[in-house]
């Protein structure tokens, strides 16, 4: 499953087609049990209009596969969809937009 993100490019799709992405209790998460017992996800916590993504944890046996942007991505889009303005507490959130952009969220500080 995970194994068809290695060649994933973040700007490539909408992530909720291609991947087998989940949200519940303000995360996302991607599994795949044949890599990792532990799921990869994004944590964040939504006040008033503002998201903000606050952790990405990837295991080790599904990093270097774009899973993180995978999950950034998603959580991008949602607040776009939410019109939410998104503040990034994560250090890899603010790094996977400056390379990749914000696909349609209002980034704030």
């Amino acid at each position: 499953m995970i194994q068809s993100l290695n060649r994933y490019n973040p700007s490539f799709a909408m992530p909720e087609e291609d991947t087998p992405v989940t949200h519940q209790d303000n995360k996302f998460t991607l599994a795949d049990p044949e890599l990792s017992r532990n799921p990869a996800f994004l944590e964040y916590s939504v006040h008033s209009d503002i998201l903000d993504m606050l952790h990405t944890f990837v295991p080790p046996a599904m990093r270097g596969r774009g899973v993180a942007g995978v999950l950034v991505k998603t959580g991008l889009m949602f607040a776009a969809r939410k019109n939410f303005k998104v503040r990034l507490s994560c250090w890899y959130a603010e790094e996977f937009v400056k390379k990749n952009g914000s696909f349609g969220s209002k980034i704030i500080k």
